[in-house]
């Protein structure tokens, strides 16, 4: 669900600065998806596009390709104003999928599963 690669290349072994970038991440991801919830019963689907921006670049540092590639066609596709439908299904795919990946990374982090 996650690889942590780019993460450590980034941090050239400071372990330290991983845990506090996973720790970071678990809270700005968990805010995000938060907000696109309440966004998405508004269907304010700009400010969703530019949540899912952030999100996208989040995912990619984490090395969660396929979460990285949702968010980025879910910008995409309101940027261009395409199928509000697919736009909804997508982001609560999003949503869902991310709090799974929190899960998980809290989970990996309380039991040291992490190969920091």
């Amino acid at each position: 669900m996650y690889n942590l690669k780019k993460l450590n290349e980034i941090s050239q072994g400071d372990q330290e600065f991983v845990h506090e970038m996973i720790v970071t991440f678990i809270e700005n991801v968990t805010v995000e998806i938060s907000d696109i919830q309440l966004l998405k019963s508004t269907e304010e689907w700009v400010v969703i596009a530019e949540k899912a921006h952030k999100l996208a670049s989040n995912f990619a540092y984490l090395g969660a390709d396929s979460m990285h590639d949702l968010a980025a066609d879910i910008e995409k596709r309101v940027i261009n104003d395409n199928n509000l439908t697919e736009i909804a299904e997508k982001t609560e795919k999003l949503c869902h999928d991310g709090t799974i990946l929190i899960n998980q990374l809290k989970k990996d982090m309380m039991h040291e599963d992490i190969d920091l």
